[in-house]
């Protein structure tokens, strides 16, 4: 065998041993992220500041504006369960990698409450994507990807095209 294929073959090996490596054993990134989704589901952020990193992001579409700090999520969280008393979110698949993580869910949620849109009584079932980062042991922002369209049309409210299709 010639040297620089042995040498390609060790460089190789190299990468392919120190890219798998993680800094953050996957069970200590998946015990956080069901922390947090706990503190959607129930609204109690007890120990919240050992979870979310003080820096902290949350990030919504459509906008995807940031809402900085632990101040503002819960605020956002009591947003949302004042709207949606019985809001809980449930994880399909989790993926984790070195510092981030990456997350399908569903949300289902009755509309009971005041806040974000009137009262409607109805229920919704809502499918989305979250990718979340880690930094210091602790998620240090959520970006949160889903049809907010749908889970308007479930809650019975229409929306009108400004654009008409011409015959």
């Amino acid at each position: 065998m010639k040297p620089e294929n042995i040498y390609l073959i060790l460089i190789f090996l190299s990468v392919l041993l120190f890219s798998c490596t993680q800094s953050k054993p996957e069970k200590e990134l998946a015990s956080l992220l069901d922390k947090y989704v706990e503190f959607w589901n129930t609204g109690n952020f007890y120990e919240i500041e050992l979870v979310l990193h003080p820096e902290f992001e949350l990030r919504m579409s459509p906008k995807y504006e940031p809402e900085k700090g632990i101040a503002l999520f819960k605020e956002s969280v009591a947003k949302w369960r004042k709207a949606y008393p019985d809001f809980h979110i449930e994880l399909k698949e989790k993926f984790f990698t070195n510092e981030q993580a990456a997350a399908i869910w569903e949300i289902t949620a009755t509309n009971s409450g005041e806040g974000l849109h009137p009262p409607t009584g109805k229920s919704i079932k809502v499918t989305g994507m979250s990718i979340l980062h880690f930094s210091k042991g602790k998620i240090k922002d959520e970006w949160i990807a889903s049809n907010d369209v749908y889970w308007m049309q479930q809650l019975g409210f229409e929306f009108i095209s400004p654009f008409k299709a011409e015959k």
